[in-house]
């Protein structure tokens, strides 16, 4: 089983299908690391084939269970990623129920996310495409990379 570190690009079987992720930061919150998830249609890729301005988004996502399973490669590292970071901001709700949106959120920095910044009654623009609150199971993310979801399309906005 692999150790994830930051810079790595890597490639994690999902169903069939392959997801490239970049991994930003150590593990910050309940074993997720922040990931820049390229946007792929779920086929093999060479790592050279994934420009560094490809499209994709920012989330915190748990890659404990492919790596136990064996689904997941290295494909290389990145001595620098800040070109793979989207937003520097997270943005979280109570709300959970599905279709309803949210009035109140709460916006948070990537380097301080034990204690949010701000607190509104909507979602200003500037905080619509930060990188959506919690830590996902990869298989979540696999399906978000599939479907080129991106933060600002979050349900409850």
């Amino acid at each position: 089983m692999i150790q994830q570190q930051v810079g790595d690009l890597l490639e994690v079987e999902e169903g069939g299908r392959f997801v490239y992720v970049v991994v930003l930061t150590r593990i910050v919150m309940f074993g997720g690391n922040v990931l820049f998830a390229f946007h792929t249609g779920g086929e093999r890729r060479e790592a050279e084939s994934l420009a560094l301005d490809h499209p994709g988004f920012n989330v915190c996502a748990d890659l404990l269970t492919p790596k136990k399973q064996g689904r997941v490669s290295r494909l290389r590292r990145y001595s620098d990623v800040d070109r793979f970071w989207r937003t520097r901001f997270v943005k979280a709700t109570a709300e959970y129920r599905p279709g309803v949106k949210a009035r109140l959120w709460f916006i948070y920095s990537v380097d301080r996310m034990d204690e949010h910044f701000a607190q509104m009654d909507g979602l200003p623009d500037e905080y619509r495409a930060a990188m959506d609150g919690g830590c996902h199971s990869f298989d979540l993310v696999a399906d978000k990379v599939l479907t080129g979801y991106t933060p600002d399309q979050n349900e409850h906005l």
